[in-house]
């Protein structure tokens, strides 16, 4: 499939003879600040991204990132998208996707984010950030919204960020996700997939079943998402686990917001972990993003990790 996308991106380009030409390029960096209760905050470039963007024709559309992380190189979001049937209906991606799991996908660019870290579950539930190679049909019609997808699959992760690079097995991984809006501004979605992800030609899944919800009103908006996941294990009980979260932002003014998140993961017959997060965040310019984080984590047995973070988002 990654042979695929590549084939696909070099007809385009080559079959357009205006596409560098109306390229669009744009990008952002932060700098990131953060220490552990009672040590001192060290300072270090975050993440750099360049994105590219470029409409072929009418109904062929290009998008590509790289990314600068942790002293390595790699790829975010680089895809084809075609529009099969009007403007929104029915489209199709090919390449490599931010994968539309949940809402969390939405905000995997650090000046979407509003917060320096990602919800407790994005880490420990979706690799991160769930970045995976293969194609995914999407559209909306009314007021409902789909995905569906088919791609390589979680267990093969590679590349700054975690993406799907390869495929450690013969098969792959389907889902999607449905969003319903039954008034303005507020959202309710179900996602759900499966896949094996052990190497080789081994037979056993994991999955995961989730639900979101997003609504806003004047100043203030909210988000969450509950999720269970599984991954059968040769030889022994599946292993089952879930979590959730919920995130109020409240905007001070129109630069100064403040944002409340409580999330916790639980493994069955484990202990609960729970994660407070409290930020704020001031928007100096346009393209300039101040923020500030306090993580209050729990856990058993009790462990003094609380996170105290600071960032500059510049984009460009």
């Amino acid at each position: 499939m990654k042979k695929l996308f590549v084939v696909l991106i070099l007809v385009s380009l080559l079959s357009a003879d205006q596409s560098f030409a109306e390229l669009e390029v744009s990008g952002f960096v932060d700098v990131l600040g953060q220490g552990q209760q009672g040590e001192d905050t060290t300072f270090g470039m975050g993440a750099f991204e360049i994105d590219f963007a470029a409409e072929f024709s009418p109904g062929v559309a290009f998008e590509g990132a790289v990314v600068v992380e942790g002293g390595e190189v790699g790829l975010g979001q680089t895809m084809l998208d075609f529009a099969l049937l009007g403007e929104d209906k029915i489209g199709l991606q090919v390449g490599l996707l931010d994968m539309p799991f949940g809402i969390d996908y939405q905000v995997f660019a650090t000046p979407d984010r509003k917060t320096v870290t990602p919800p407790l579950v994005t880490e420990l539930m979706m690799d991160g950030g769930w970045g995976d190679i293969g194609v995914n049909l999407h559209g909306s019609v009314a007021r409902l919204n789909y995905n569906l997808y088919a791609v390589n699959g979680m267990g093969e992760d590679g590349g700054i960020p975690v993406n799907q690079l390869g495929d450690n097995n013969n098969a792959k991984t389907v889902g999607g996700r449905i969003g319903v809006l039954p008034i303005n501004d507020l959202e309710l979605g179900f996602s759900y997939t499966q896949g094996p992800y052990l190497d080789g030609s081994a037979k056993e899944a994991l999955s995961r079943i989730g639900g979101d919800i997003q609504f806003a009103y004047q100043s203030l908006q909210i988000k969450g998402e509950f999720i269970k996941g599984k991954e059968e294990i040769p030889g022994a009980p599946d292993s089952e686990h879930e979590g959730c979260y919920i995130q109020l932002l409240g905007k001070a003014t129109e630069k100064l917001y403040g944002v409340t998140r409580y999330g916790y993961w639980k493994p069955k017959g484990g202990d609960r972990v729970t994660r407070v997060t409290l930020g704020l965040g001031y928007d100096l310019v346009e393209n300039i993003s101040l923020r500030s984080e306090y993580q209050i984590n729990g856990e058993t047995p009790s462990v003094d990790d609380n996170l105290f973070s600071t960032q500059v988002v510049i984009s460009f």
